[in-house]
């Protein structure tokens, strides 16, 4: 059907030629049937003309008569009828075959004398006298045989015609229509983005060259756009695995180029590339910077912080060609939140070592100030300024030792020495150590240890890290509390979760339980003798074996905070 379709102009034009010989045959044949009956009738005038002069009409007999017309009829190609008006008799030479043709003859009894054509014979006829009158009929003129002849002539001409244009026309089109159809469906495909089009069969001569010509631009093209594409992925990848924020815009003011971080930190569209900057930034502090930049056309740098809390520093360049004209804006955003939280952290560490080594020297001095002021002190006064000074002396130790700790294991080259040990005897013999600060506060305890559960861990971190949580359940939960242990292997992980029914920790403490110094309950902490790096310490021993650490606190109903350590055997 494809192919039909394509040549219907073919077909069109092979039925055009073949209707125009038709046509022509029809005229032709008309104009051949016009001149034989034309050469005919001039033939049969001359030989009436004749009979007309020579018939002797003197004869009286019919049977003379008769025998002039018979010698008339041999001697022409004719026959002839002898018609008497007054007695409507008549004479012929037709034979018994011929008598329809004479009836009609007869019937029609021809009063003029101009030559007409019946039943393919022309029939002339002369007034004799006033009682005769003579007609003459030629023979069959070769109408039908000459049609015939003409018309299969014609049709054969036509048929001929038709299969020549049909065959031309089909050639021409197989040789040039077809290939240039199939040049210009690739020249479309080409101009649609698909470079890999090409044409397959091309003939020969100029149509072979355009064919050649536009295989050889589609693979050029094909070529540079896999080059251009390669460069432009690479350049996305390196762009948009840059941590840093990047935005270009040109110097209209549209963005043309805007990567995954910039994009995310500053704009909640998912695409910017094509927009003006100012509709689709949605930080202020940036923007002005931006529109600064663009009409002072001059760097600037600036740090500036996101509804979502992070800061980056921004710089910001005018672009400009080599003949130094000015198109457009290259903006960069490095991510300073890491560092910024981590001068916070060091304010904040600073701060809470100094507090917390100020206090107990503070109290120390002045305790020791009053002892050497001079005068004589009750010996229970020095007794108990003593027992000050030894619980604060031995609180500033244990502030120092855990200090000493917490920076040992951040160093880098931290090194744990992993052994397998029994979870069970790990877990007595901190009891053993904690069982009269239990009994001092009627704590009741409870450790379910997994029955031959042998652990790979570092020992002495493990060891100080249960020591921790258990003194820290013990801090903070009530008198007559209880706190619950249960150690178990699951999933390649052991687990060690201690639950109690303490104070529990409010939710929007929770966060921050693990920070240096973090305290939910100052004043309380500081009663019980707690340093606030104790959950710190523990944090980094866990995170230093792999390891995780989940809360899970409700205020006054108590906490539960569950390690995981991982078994790489």
């Amino acid at each position: 059907m494809k192919g039909i379709s394509d040549r219907k102009a073919l077909i069109v034009y092979t039925l055009i030629g073949v209707i125009f010989i038709l046509v022509l045959g029809v005229l032709f044949v008309q104009v051949a049937k016009h001149y034989v009956i034309n050469a005919y009738e001039e033939q049969l005038k001359y030989d009436t003309d004749f009979v007309a002069d020579d018939l002797d009409l003197n004869t009286h007999t019919t049977l003379e008569r008769q025998q002039q017309l018979e010698r008339y009829s041999d001697s022409f190609p004719i026959d002839l009828v002898l018609y008497q008006r007054q007695s409507q008799e008549y004479l012929h030479t037709f034979n018994r075959n011929e008598t329809i043709t004479l009836n009609e003859i007869i019937n029609r009894q021809f009063e003029t004398e101009e030559t007409t054509l019946l039943n393919s014979r022309l029939v002339e006829s002369r007034n004799l006298n006033d009682e005769l009158r003579l007609v003459v009929i030629s023979d069959e003129l070769p109408i039908r045989y000459l049609e015939t002849t003409l018309w299969s002539i014609v049709v054969i001409l036509s048929l001929l015609v038709g299969f020549f244009v049909w065959g031309f026309g089909n050639r021409l089109y197989e040789n040039y229509v077809t290939p240039i159809r199939k040049a210009s469906d690739t020249a479309k495909e080409l101009a649609d983005g698909n470079y890999k089009a090409r044409i397959h069969d091309a003939p020969y001569g100029i149509v072979s060259e355009l064919s050649q010509s536009i295989n050889r631009l589609a693979r050029n093209l094909e070529s540079i756009t896999s080059k251009y594409r390669n460069q432009n992925d690479r350049l996305k990848t390196v762009v948009n695995n840059m941590e840093s924020g990047l935005l270009l815009i040109n110097e209209k003011g549209l963005t043309r180029l805007a990567n995954e971080p910039f994009v995310k930190n500053f704009t909640n569209q998912t695409s910017i590339v094509g927009e003006i900057y100012y509709d689709v930034i949605e930080n202020k502090v940036l923007n002005d910077a931006l529109q600064e930049v663009i009409f002072m056309e001059r760097k600037k740098q600036l740090t500036v912080e996101t509804e979502q809390g992070n800061y980056f520093e921004v710089y910001l360049a005018p672009i400009r060609n080599n003949e130094e004209t000015w198109k457009g804006v290259v903006v960069v955003c490095h991510d300073i939140t890491k560092i910024k939280q981590l001068e916070n952290i060091r304010k904040d560490f600073v701060a809470n070592v100094s507090h917390e080594l100020r206090t107990p020297i503070t109290s120390i001095q002045g305790f020791v100030e009053t002892l050497l002021d001079g005068n004589q002190h009750d010996e229970e006064i020095v007794k108990k300024f003593l027992r000050i000074m030894d619980k604060e002396t031995k609180r500033l130790n244990k502030l120092i030792q855990d200090l000493l700790d917490l920076s040992t294991i951040e160093k880098d080259d931290f090194t744990l020495t992993r052994t397998h040990f029994a979870a069970s005897e790990l877990m007595n013999e901190i009891h053993q150590v904690v069982e009269k600060s239990l009994q001092d506060k009627e704590l009741s305890a409870d450790i379910e240890v997994e029955d031959g559960l042998q652990v790979y861990a570092d020992y002495n971190r493990i060891y100080q890290l249960v020591l921790n949580l258990y003194s820290n359940a013990i801090q903070y939960t009530p008198e007559g509390g209880q706190i619950r242990w249960k150690v178990s292997l699951q999933d390649g992980y052991v687990r060690l979760q201690i639950s109690d029914t303490g104070i529990g920790i409010p939710k929007r403490s929770q966060g921050r339980i693990f920070e240096r110094f973090y305290r939910v309950d100052q004043d309380r902490s500081r009663q019980t003798g707690g340093t606030g790096l104790g959950l710190s310490i523990v944090k980094h021993i866990v995170e230093a074996h792999e390891g995780m650490i989940d809360l899970e606190s409700e205020e006054g109903q108590g906490t539960t905070i569950t390690v995981s350590i991982p078994q790489h055997i």
